[in-house]
């Protein structure tokens, strides 16, 4: 209510303001007030007294957080600082956020090797929307045995601007993220400096979204690897995903007793830069796509073993140390299109072609690729193809531009009658 008193301002009375909000109060009911209220964030240090120093333990404290925000809905924050744990950080309830400011200026670091950093499991039952933001992850410690977030049947699960372990010191983690089980697992912006193991490792688990990752390794590291895809695995949608350093980019497998093998991939502007191994190895999936990816690798850019269905289109293999794709005996669908592949078999100039097929493989297709001298390389592939000698059947070397190889275009040993070989340079 406005009084006018003359002057050329009009002022709200005390009185009457007071008696607003005693009305306003009546109006609403208790349940409906606690409704509206805004819920802040706890805060780790004011709230819950962890130090943040990076000397006193704050295990405690931060556990007595999570316990309390599963209680009451609120988010967990944690101001600057560093903050020292000596076992896992347990989450067994849904609906909860975790943060920081940023990746860079808020560290949380497991002082105690054989236990995880997070544990995200609630006895095998499912637990709901998770989410770590904008937190830096590591061991005070090379080669923990412990794993920095195991997620347990974890479902819309959200993970962005985290740093796991730091570039400048190798192995701080062992494995970034396992999850096993669950389904709708997002890592977004992220960062994975150096794994002692593997950056990521899924297996049961569902939809899995990748998306603006660096997965650095270190250059002597002959058996690390960036992801891991395991049995069951189903739905994977990964965008804009590097690799590099370390033995193999990305690993698809089937190790669990009566699992199936992973499915359903897309890949787009995913690279393997890696030092020691393969870029990709299919050694079992189904029905993968890459898409605008690239190899370039210690050994063979991409091998293709137990599969059945791949593509690989617009895509660039380029310099890898042996072959540049490898078809070998139980790979079946698969189709190598509008792609470079160039300068493979770069250590020893003619001992490997661009693309080698085993005796036996059938169903595939080579399609309007540039096989050959590329892109500022010079020719050190033998053949741009190599269909070994055997009962290959069913497939198609059409479109193809194979000249520039150190010994000719391709080489068909393929004893099959259903096959089309044309239009190739």
């Amino acid at each position: 209510m406005l009084i006018d008193d003359g002057r050329s301002n009009s002022v709200v009375s005390p009185g009457l303001l007071a008696a607003a909000a005693a009305s306003l109060l009546l109006i609403l009911s208790p349940e409906r007030a606690s409704a509206i209220a805004p819920t802040q964030d706890l805060n780790v240090k004011t709230d819950c007294g962890a130090a943040g120093d990076g000397s006193t333990d704050d295990t405690t404290s931060i556990q007595a957080c999570i316990t309390t925000a599963a209680a009451s809905g609120q988010g967990i924050y944690f101001p600057p600082g560093t903050y020292k744990i000596t076992s896992a950080l347990t989450i067994s309830s849904g609906n909860m956020l975790l943060h920081g400011t940023n990746s860079g200026t808020t560290r949380i670091v497991q002082y105690t090797a054989a236990d995880n950093l997070f544990t995200i499991a609630n006895s095998g039952n499912p637990v709901n929307q998770v989410s770590l933001r904008n937190l830096q992850l590591e061991y005070d410690a090379a080669n923990p045995a412990g794993i920095t977030v195991y997620c347990d049947d974890c479902w819309r699960t959200t993970f962005y601007h985290i740093i796991f372990g730091d570039p400048g010191t190798a192995h701080l983690f062992t494995t970034g993220i396992w999850a096993t089980g669950g389904n709708q697992v997002f890592v977004e912006d992220s960062q994975f400096n150096v794994a002692g193991s593997q950056g990521m490792y899924f297996t049961g688990t569902g939809d899995v979204y990748l998306s603006n990752l660096e997965i650095n390794g270190q250059a002597a590291d002959t058996t690390t690897t960036g992801i891991v895809f395991d049995s069951g695995v189903g739905g994977v949608y990964a965008v804009n995903v590097n690799v590099t350093s370390g033995e193999t980019g990305y690993l698809f497998e089937n190790t669990q007793a009566g699992g199936i093998v992973p499915k359903f991939g897309f890949f787009t502007n995913c690279l393997a830069d890696t030092l020691n191994g393969e870029g990709w190895d299919f050694e079992a999936a189904s029905s993968m796509r890459l898409t605008n990816s690239w190899a370039a690798t210690g050994n063979y850019g991409i091998l293709v073993k137990s599969v059945q269905g791949l593509s690989i289109t617009d895509s660039r293999i380029y310099n890898n140390v042996s072959a540049g794709i490898w078809l070998r005996s139980g790979a079946t669908d698969v189709t190598i299109k509008d792609s470079t592949i160039t300068a493979n078999s770069r250590t020893s100039s003619g001992s490997f072609p661009g693309i080698l097929v085993d005796a036996g493989v059938g169903r595939f297709q080579v399609l309007d690729n540039e096989i050959g001298a590329a892109d500022g390389f010079s020719a050190t592939q033998s053949y741009g193809v190599v269909i070994s000698t055997g009962a290959s059947d069913n497939f198609m070397l059409v479109g193809n531009d194979l000249q520039n190889n150190v010994t000719g275009e391709y080489s068909n040993g393929g004893t099959g009658s259903h096959k089309v070989i044309a239009s190739n340079l």
